[in-house]
């Protein structure tokens, strides 16, 4: 699923009102119009709402009791709130901010399901061997080292 919950510019519609957590917020495409607090709330917003989506992925497979399952959570990319006076996304790396470039990846597994290995730094590489590891499929190009489960 891509909740697309978190890309501007237009921050502030990307949640229903109810998870307007922190106010005042940017309502401008302009984002460099906005103050800086107006924007941050406006996506912390869209975070706060993130983790609602996100609990209740989880509370529905904790559901399915007779099923080993997962969710991971892994952003395409971060955004920049103004930091060296850039907005959004898509500057390329080697003058990117780090806002744009580390990510949140989250994994949550079931009772009784594979186990998360202790990793220190993984990238959306690892997304693709990790479901053909969890679902048990064989590939020829499936690489253990990019693969998150134990």
């Amino acid at each position: 699923m891509h909740t697309s919950t978190s890309h501007g510019p237009t921050y502030n519609k990307k949640y229903p009102p109810q998870f307007e957590t922190f106010k005042p917020v940017c309502n401008s495409v302009e984002l460099g119009k906005c103050s800086q607090t107006e924007l941050i709330n406006a996506y912390d917003n869209t975070i706060v709402y993130t983790d609602y989506i996100l609990a209740q992925v989880i509370e529905n497979l904790q559901a399915l009791k007779d099923f080993k399952s997962t969710m991971i959570f892994v952003s395409d990319h971060g955004e920049s709130l103004g930091e060296k006076n850039l907005y959004m996304h898509g500057v390329p790396l080697s003058l990117a901010p780090k806002e744009q470039y580390e990510i949140p990846f989250i994994v949550w597994v079931s009772e009784g399901s594979k186990h998360v290995k202790s990793l220190n730094k993984i990238t959306q590489s690892y997304v693709f061997h990790s479901v053909l590891n969890f679902l048990n499929i064989q590939s020829p190009i499936y690489n253990e080292e990019l693969n998150i489960y134990k």
